[in-house]
């Protein structure tokens, strides 16, 4: 973890340097926008000096952005004294209930989709009845046939069984 940074009245604070924190708010303070060349520019507006100038603004609006944003998150701490566990148990308490509804909303689903399901099984069932019967009916010798084929098979599978278990 990051060690945190040491403060103290010798080392300024440059968003506010050398004024006091009254008048680190004010925006004319933060944001200098001037066009006059310094005293030690010997040219009237090198393009070198606008572009630190801007560098310059940008970083100080950042550190500003920053401070405030730390001070406004340090706000909200002291006032919910939220700590991490207290954040954490609330988001696992949201991920509970999430969780116990969809687990609702699936087993409502499974069980709208059992009874579809039983259903088109009963219906197979009862088509693939009547296409045996229909069967039976137009070739009753290949029926019989088939019956007394499917019985040797078994017979034999149940003698080679019963053979290798003795």
């Amino acid at each position: 973890m990051a060690k945190p940074l040491h403060h103290s009245s010798d080392i300024p604070k440059f968003d506010t340097y050398p004024s006091g924190p009254e008048l680190s708010n004010e925006p004319e303070r933060l944001l200098t926008d001037s066009t006059e060349p310094s005293p030690t520019d010997k040219t009237d507006s090198s393009s070198l000096h606008d572009y630190g100038a801007q560098l310059g603004s940008a970083a100080g609006m950042a550190v500003v952005a920053l401070r405030r944003a730390q001070e406004r998150v340090a706000g909200m701490a002291m006032e919910k004294k939220a700590t991490i566990t207290d954040i954490a148990s609330a988001r696992l308490r949201r991920a509970r209930e999430v969780a116990s509804i969809r687990g609702r909303e699936w087993s409502q689903s499974l069980r709208e989709n059992s009874v579809e399901w039983r259903r088109q099984a009963r219906n197979a069932t009862y088509r693939a009845r009547l296409r045996l019967r229909e069967i039976e009916h137009d070739n009753p010798l290949h029926v019989v046939a088939a019956a007394g084929a499917v019985g040797v098979v078994i017979g034999a599978v149940l003698r080679i069984w019963r053979a290798n278990r003795a």
